[in-house]
């Protein structure tokens, strides 16, 4: 059973939404800038390449929402919190679990 309320994923939904809308017209800006100035090719293949990993996130969350598994923790299977994935939609691990997946100690 998911700790989230119905309202929660909405919102949480909501601010998926919003997120990929923003990917999508800074990708759009970058390619545009590529066209006027070519020197900033490097800078905008860099910007792309997050831009890209930033939306198969989005795609990554919005399939454990469909799985009922958005908001669990994919390494420890625990709640993420609210609060957290308030600050960060896409989160896929619990704070206690990205802490070590950061250090390094998880592949």
């Amino acid at each position: 059973m998911n700790h989230l309320n119905a309202q929660q994923l909405r919102y949480l939904q909501e601010l998926l939404d919003v997120q990929e809308t923003s990917t999508r017209i800074r990708a759009r800006l970058h390619i545009l800038e590529q066209a006027d100035d070519c020197d900033v090719a490097d800078v905008s293949d860099a910007r792309t390449v997050m831009e890209l990993h930033e939306l198969n996130e989005i795609e990554a969350a919005r399939q454990r929402m469909a799985e009922e598994q958005y908001g669990i923790c994919v390494d420890c299977g625990c709640p993420i919190d609210y609060a957290r994935l308030e600050a960060n939609v896409t989160a896929k691990r619990c704070l206690e679990c990205q802490n070590v997946y950061e250090e390094g100690d998880v592949a």
